[in-house]
């Protein structure tokens, strides 16, 4: 009997030491949840990704984006999230990555890769990284390119690259530096050695392996392409034709890989897409898609007075034309490298109707609606509930039809290489409040129409003279 009271004792203590032990776990689950909340803070990265070709996508096809690590030699590494579109539809494709900004550790790099794939074979992809999360928080623009002759030589991999050869012109010793950047961009000057300066002339554009035939493609927006073949693992360049076949000139001196990056600043008239938000510009450079910072110095504040009269949505991109220096400063983060940035020297022009266009290759002139975007050199205003000028050039027979901004036009043409006149150009009789100036000058322009000249998305109407009267963009009709 005298020992059921200490049983009894001894149970309730067991019973208490079980309660502390259950109340010291749950706190330990709280702690750990509150430390969860803290450390967490859900982000969230918005791009838009599209591809050159104009190639419908197949049923099937899917669309993906990761937000990924990025090592020092340009490998990825740690996925911090992932968007997935199934069904992809059609480009442009509007996506969303979800991730933990707590996970961003400012001495890291990271980049957005983005495919298109159909039962496990890539049709699209990126080339090379587009760099994120390093300051600047506006939305994506991601260039896929086609995956054919994706595989290339190892050393392409680890860009930036540059290249010099010197070859004899015509008055002249040329110098050619060319610069290959990462994700298909690249830079080249030409220095006549023996000519007074100015004696520098640079251009910028987007470069292209071919797998099959191991070369590599200059592209520049107006300009025929320069064609190399990759020899020595892509250590040397040797310039080709077209078609390939070998330059036949004991003065084809090939480009050699210099023993690192020698980046050059070029000089150029530029067209790009502007912005300015929050204090920060920006602009998409028509010629190659890069995006770069505008530094607010020199000639930039009238680029941003022009933008700001125009009375932009906020966040708008409006076409801009400039003379300007792709110049490399110091960036925000102290563990990156120096960021090409923009330098404005010369504001030339803004319009609110025109943009870069998405086409690589030249739109035909016949079967493409052509949106006008300015008539004698100025921008071209629709009014309210009217459709906008535009033409469309038949493809079965010589004939031109059309919107003057109120009254339907008809017509035809005859056409001949760069030779193009409009004749019997009439339009319906309607009188409208608004534009009907603008429409008379667009009909008496196109009277005078000799030549036409087309690059890209844009059609030029040109006189005998070669004086550009009308400028239209190639329109995407849904």
């Amino acid at each position: 009997m005298n020992n059921q009271p200490q049983r009894r004792s001894s149970a309730t203590q067991m019973r208490a030491m079980a309660r502390v032990l259950i109340l010291l776990i749950i706190s330990a689950q709280a702690l750990l949840s509150l430390s969860g909340c803290v450390t967490t803070r859900p982000a969230e990265l918005a791009g838009i990704a599209t591809y050159r070709e104009r190639i419908a996508l197949p049923p099937g096809a899917v669309f993906e984006a990761a937000l990924q690590e990025v090592s020092q030699n340009g490998k990825t590494g740690k996925v911090l999230g992932r968007t997935i579109i199934d069904p992809a539809g059609q480009p442009p494709f509007r996506f969303k990555i979800a991730y933990d900004e707590a996970a961003i550790r400012p001495q890291e790099r990271y980049a957005v890769t983005a495919t298109v794939k159909r039962d496990g074979q890539v049709l699209f992809t990126t080339h090379g990284h587009k760099t994120v999360l390093a300051g600047d928080k506006t939305p994506l623009n991601i260039m896929m390119i086609s995956a054919h002759g994706q595989k290339q030589p190892a050393v392409f991999a680890y860009l930036p690259a540059s290249y010099e050869r010197e070859v004899p012109g015509a008055n002249s010793l040329i110098r050619w530096h060319l610069d290959l950047l990462p994700g298909g961009h690249y830079q080249l000057r030409m220095t006549y050695l023996d000519k007074p300066e100015p004696n520098q002339f640079d251009q910028i554009g987007r470069w292209q392996y071919d797998r099959e035939h191991g070369g590599l493609t200059l592209l520049q927006s107006g300009q025929s392409p320069f064609y190399f073949a990759v020899e020595a693992d892509g250590s040397v360049l040797r310039q080709r034709d077209s078609d390939g076949t070998p330059i036949e000139s004991r003065h084809d001196a090939p480009l050699q890989r210099l023993p690192g990056p020698a980046l050059i600043e070029p000089r150029l008239k530029l067209t790009g897409m502007f912005t300015y938000m929050a204090d920060a510009a920006s602009i998409t450079l028509c010629d190659d898609d890069r995006r770069l910072p505008v530094a607010m110095e020199a000639d930039y504040r009238a680029l941003e007075r022009a933008y700001t009269q125009t009375d932009p949505q906020p966040g708008q991109a409006l076409l801009v034309t400039l003379d300007g220096e792709i110049a490399y400063r110091p960036s925000p983060e102290e563990s990156q490298p120096p960021r090409a940035t923009l330098i404005v020297e010369r504001f030339v022009d803004i319009s609110s109707r025109e943009t870069c266009g998405q086409a690589p290759a030249d739109n035909p002139l016949r079967g493409t609606y052509w949106k006008l975007v300015s008539l004698e050199g100025e921008p071209i205003q629709v009014a309210d509930r009217k459709r906008e000028p535009h033409l469309i050039f038949a493809t079965e027979e010589q004939r031109v039809s059309g919107s003057g901004g109120c009254n339907r036009v008809t017509g035809g043409f005859d056409l001949g290489g760069d030779k193009l006149r409009l004749r019997q150009m009439a339009g319906t009789m309607m009188a409208c409040p608004a534009g009907m100036d603008q429409e008379s000058r667009f009909l008496q322009s196109l009277s005078k129409v000799e030549r036409y000249h087309i690059s890209g998305d844009h059609l030029e109407l040109l006189d005998a003279s070669g004086t550009v009267l009308v400028r239209f963009e190639a329109v995407t009709l849904p």
